[in-house]
């Protein structure tokens, strides 16, 4: 089902980034990998085929072109959302609706590809996790 999307008049801030596509989700990796520890430590990242996601606090965050910013909104803290974008929908009514299909919470909405990625696995972004993302990529 496609729903018609609109900007998000007041932005939150950013408590998370995901690359979306390869070539997306690769450069953030690499920026993530390129962090201080103390600061890589603070986020947890979950990956597929072709999107990397990661959460934690916004100043822990890196900058990587082609990546969006994500967040919860206050009144559906299980869906997350491009920080600039949102689903012309009740937000609380289509986190009910997904919960019900997809009981695994939380979960990021993306708009294109239109794709629902489970965050409920997302482990600390160690230096082993990212040579693990890194090796299925490679396969």
């Amino acid at each position: 089902m496609k729903w018609s999307w609109g900007p998000e008049p007041e932005p939150p801030p950013p408590q998370g980034a995901a690359g979306v596509g390869r070539a997306a989700s690769r450069a953030l990796l690499a920026a993530l990998q390129a962090l201080e520890p103390v600061r890589r430590g603070a986020l947890a990242l979950t990956a597929n085929a072709d999107v990397l996601v990661a959460t934690g606090p916004g100043d822990a965050l890196p900058w990587c072109e082609g990546v969006l910013y994500i967040a919860p909104r206050e009144h559906a803290p299980g869906l997350w959302l491009p920080t600039t974008q949102r689903p012309q929908l009740p937000l609380d009514l289509l986190q009910r609706a997904l919960a019900r299909r997809h009981p695994q919470s939380p979960l990021l909405m993306l708009r294109e590809p239109a794709r629902l990625v489970p965050l409920h696995r997302a482990l600390p972004a160690s230096d082993e996790l990212i040579a693990q993302i890194r090796a299925r990529w490679q396969d």
